[in-house]
């Protein structure tokens, strides 16, 4: 394992079995920075809680996350929203055109 002093990430997948079977995995540094880009979506939340990561288990299937809410959707989902409502589905929040989602593929 990581030395105690090594931060761990959770990375949350997701199951088709019932949540109550659902276990978060803890990851070290390492391996998180071998990991492609296009298959881990990073969550920014604001002080004092952490980062979280979520491993994209179809890496054929476009994710975007709302910079606002942190919800992730599928990219064609939430572009036809902007598109149509110009906000996120989720929270609501505005979307200008200069600042598109995020986009973790």
């Amino acid at each position: 394992g990581a030395p105690p002093d090594e931060p761990k990430a959770v990375v949350s997948t997701q199951s088709t079995g019932t949540m109550s079977s659902y276990q978060p995995i803890e990851i070290g540094r390492d391996i998180l920075r071998r990991m492609h880009r296009s298959q881990v979506t990073v969550l920014q939340w604001p002080s004092p809680l952490r980062y979280q990561f979520f491993k994209n288990l179809m890496p054929d299937i476009i994710l975007e996350t709302c910079t606002s809410c942190n919800r992730i959707f599928y990219a064609d989902d939430l572009e036809l929203q902007l598109l149509q409502k110009k906000a996120c589905p989720f929270c609501r929040k505005k979307v200008h055109q200069e600042e598109p989602p995020t986009q973790t593929d």
